[in-house]
């Protein structure tokens, strides 16, 4: 399953992102069949940051500077292993870099500057990460927005676009559980913010012993309610509907409503999803019909 990011927005039919979704999932199951659970979540994320259609990799929003800084981690259950990376502006594809990050060395975050060593390690080719157009346009109408505003009392709910971050959780044919997520952050965000997609437990989770979850929407709200992690203890004790439905509730609680969508997997692979914004994309392969489904 993927989400293509809690947000404020609902799309229309004709949506290029509703396709993209689509592709993304069929990425992801060709990818698993050749490997394991991990390489489907892996690519099924770098397809949506390739593709420029979310806030994720080429479609990123931007800092309160005009700059794109990109956060992503990945996580499986083998080995309960993860790592994520944060601020990183040395490749469209921080999701690739925090996979090199968890498989090659025992650190689990990796930010700024640090990350052009390690892309050069991983052989990750280096870029310029740069705005998109739909970025630099979007980019002073919400600049003019909060003018007379301290970028504190920025909010995700006063300017969060219809899509957000994009992640993807699964589990494979040996019952390993993965999960993988991909942001531009928050729009206007002050530089150097690093939010709940490159924290473990936060905006992404797995392990042997329940299955694995990715959320999106409010970074700092995902991070106080450690929301993967809870997530992760709910499937202990429920299927992935279930799980997901009390992980948002709890978040709901905590911090409101307009804050956080999340997806799941459970070891018996039914996946499960649910928000308290307005939409959120999500897409997923129905094993029973043999077919893709979309829905936003």
């Amino acid at each position: 399953m993927v989400h293509g990011g809690a947000g404020s927005g609902k799309f229309a039919r004709e949506d290029p992102r509703f396709l993209e979704l689509g592709r993304a999932v069929e990425s992801g199951m060709s990818a698993m069949k050749r490997g394991s659970s991990l390489d489907g979540v892996v690519e099924a994320v770098r397809y949506m940051e390739e593709c420029g259609r979310f806030n994720a990799g080429r479609g990123a929003c931007l800092t309160i500077d005009g700059r794109v800084q990109l956060d992503a981690a990945v996580a499986t259950g083998e080995g309960s292993r993860g790592a994520g990376v944060g601020a990183c502006t040395c490749t469209y594809h921080p999701v690739l870099l925090a996979r090199y990050i968890m498989l090659s060395t025992e650190h689990l975050l990796i930010a700024g500057e640090g990350c052009e060593a390690f892309a050069r390690s991983a052989g990750i080719p280096l870029e310029s990460v740069l705005p998109s157009e739909t970025a630099l346009r979007r980019y002073p109408e919400l600049k003019k927005r909060i003018a007379e505003t301290h970028p504190r009392h920025i909010r995700f709910a006063d300017l969060g676009p219809d899509g957000n971050t994009v992640g993807a959780v699964a589990l494979d044919s040996d019952g390993v559980p993965s999960a993988a997520v991909s942001t531009g952050g928050m729009w206007l965000k002050l530089p150097g913010r690093v939010g709940d997609s490159a924290i473990l437990g936060a905006g992404v989770y797995a392990d042997m012993a329940s299955g694995a979850a990715c959320a999106t929407g409010s970074g700092e709200e995902i991070i106080r309610s450690a929301l993967c992690w809870n997530a992760c203890a709910f499937l202990k004790r429920s299927d992935a509907s279930d799980a997901a439905r009390r992980a948002i509730s709890m978040v709901s609680l905590k911090s409101g409503k307009n804050t956080a969508g999340i997806i799941t997997v459970d070891l018996k692979g039914r996946t499960g999803f649910a928000f308290n914004t307005e939409a959120m994309g999500r897409a997923w392969y129905d094993a029973a019909k043999d077919r893709v489904v979309v829905r936003i």
